[in-house]
């Protein structure tokens, strides 16, 4: 059942009161949440592939790899919490010398997290893990797709999250709320102190908006259309192989898969052969009746894909090298492997979101990057190339969230490297140390000493002798930063060698004064590599 505009206000004003009770902030809170978080991730590990399984119609094995990537979140947050959370003290001047200059980690307060139905597990419990290990209470909405009932996407999963959640986790701090459009809508009505979304673009735009009402803060994990650039020195087998895996993993519904292909025209050719090899050694001749091979995740979705393959079909440059069948009463669409994609056409247009792979020739790696640096600037960008010259010259030329080369999203299961768009394709960041930090106020507190030569310190600033041209100058020049010289940025680089090499010297004396005579250089020796692995 939706969830009631009662209901909602009445579950915000709870977990309100519980954050203003200071109830999640203690470390041992938090720790105690993380932990009964990874115990459902664990615990309820079969229930969870199975949901998925039964929405997405996902092979076990990229089930079962969501459940494991969201479960080492939880792990990576345990294990660095008290790092994350220890106050950072911030360098002095001579005018704070005395004092003592705080950077303290602090929970934001009540934070809303919109979840996504495509990775309905990991999209909402994922930013979870770093709201609570910042000791946020937060409200958690399920699926925000634009239908008029809730969750018609993944209902299986969002039904089983309902019920663990309030099972395993502390209900005065986290409450799910299920629904569609008018929840979420009323929702982001509400007064939070940070708001999470994961979705498209166009959402992204609405959640903003609303969001800038209240001047609430926003992370932002959206889409776009990320390219794939093929070099003419990438191995091709190689590179076919795990396009063709990272398209086809949840059948291209992936915010981070390759959506196009730019491909050198040297290797073309050559790459189109590798990937319908790839497709058939993965999914046989017939993927419709592979076990392996999954379906759209609605009739809607899968219509949507039909009318993109048939507008792109119809121009008379394309060319069909694989697939193009499909079956909407069974959500089926074929891998389908379309070359001579121009960047007018259909397959450019949005967010393709389905098994389809559009196949782009370049004359080279400019032609690539002035097409990338053309378009809004995408979530993730892949690149293969055996040359790092070349890689760095894409990177250094063109801007994305993430990237990666000579792979496709193995770099999600890094926990500790921040994950974010830029641009159209969102803002902010999570994962590790930086979803901590999204949720995170870092608070600056100065405590001003009150001893006789902190008091003699502030006397200097104290009228009327603060205004007298020497007290001034003197304040000025205490307090003044200045840029390093050329001879000072030197120093400061050679100075961690040098203090090494002093010390290394020390040893090498100390250890021939200790040997005397005999064994003098054999002591120094010793001496000098006792130093060296300190």
């Amino acid at each position: 059942m939706p969830a009631s505009h009662p209901e909602i206000t009445a579950s915000i004003a709870s977990i309100r009161a519980t954050f203003v009770s200071n109830k999640t902030k203690p470390l041992a809170w938090r720790r105690a949440q993380l932990k009964r978080l990874y115990a459902l991730l664990s615990e309820r590990e079969s229930d969870l592939v199975n949901a998925l399984q039964k929405d997405m119609k996902r092979e076990y094995n990229q089930a079962l790899f969501e459940i494991t990537l969201t479960r080492n979140e939880v792990v990576e947050a345990v294990a660095h919490l008290d790092e994350w959370a220890a106050t950072e003290y911030c360098k002095k001047s001579l005018i704070t010398v005395t004092d003592t200059l705080e950077v303290r980690k602090e929970p934001l307060g009540v934070v809303l997290i919109i979840g996504a139905w495509n990775f309905p597990v990991s999209l909402l419990l994922g930013p979870l893990i770093p709201a609570l290990a910042a000791g946020n209470c937060v409200i958690l909405k399920a699926d925000t797709h634009v239908l008029q009932q809730p969750s018609e996407v993944a209902p299986a999963t969002e039904a089983l999250l309902l019920e663990l959640i309030p099972q395993y986790l502390d209900q005065s701090a986290v409450r799910v709320i299920s629904g569609a459009v008018p929840e979420t809508t009323f929702l982001l009505q509400q007064r939070f102190d940070h708001i999470f979304f994961t979705g498209s673009t166009a959402v992204g735009k609405i959640v903003m908006a609303a969001a800038a009402k209240t001047l609430t803060p926003v992370t932002l994990e959206l889409g776009g259309k990320s390219p794939s650039y093929v070099h003419a020195d990438a191995d091709i087998a190689v590179t076919a192989r795990r396009l063709v895996w990272v398209k086809l993993f949840n059948l291209g519904q992936v915010c981070t898969t390759a959506d196009y292909v730019l491909v050198h025209k040297k290797v073309t050719a050559a790459l189109v052969d590798a990937v319908k090899k790839a497709i058939v050694e993965m999914y046989t001749e017939d993927p419709k009746k592979s076990k392996d091979y999954g379906r759209i995740i609605n009739k809607n979705h899968t219509s949507r894909l039909v009318k993109v393959i048939t507008r792109q079909l119809a121009l008379p440059h394309s060319k069909l090298e694989f697939g193009g069948q499909y079956d909407i009463d069974e959500c089926y669409i074929a891998p389908t492997v379309i070359s001579n994609v121009k960047i007018t056409d259909p397959l450019m247009e949005d967010e393709i979101f389905g098994p389809l792979i559009g196949i782009i020739e370049v004359e080279d790696e400019d032609e690539a990057i002035r097409i990338i640096a053309s378009r809004e600037r995408p979530l993730t960008m892949f690149i293969n190339t055996e040359s790092s010259a070349i890689a760095n010259k894409i990177l250094g030329n063109t801007h994305s969230g993430t990237a990666m080369v000579n792979g496709y999203m193995a770099h999600h299961i890094v926990s500790d490297m921040p994950f974010g768009g830029i641009g159209f394709s969102g803002m902010g960041s999570y994962h590790g140390k930086a979803g901590f930090d999204t949720f995170t106020q870092k608070h600056g507190v100065h405590w001003r000493a009150k001893d006789f030569l902190s008091e003699s310190i502030n006397q200097l600033v104290y009228a009327p002798t603060a205004n007298t041209p020497v007290v001034a100058s003197i304040i000025s020049w205490a307090s003044s930063q200045k840029l390093e010289s050329p001879v000072g940025w030197a120093l400061r680089k050679l100075w961690p060698y040098a203090t090494k090499a002093i010390a290394l010297g020390v040893a090498f004396e100390v250890g021939r004064w200790a040997a005397g005579r005999r064994g003098g250089s054999v002591a120094a020796v010793f001496g000098w590599l006792g130093i060296a692995n300190l």
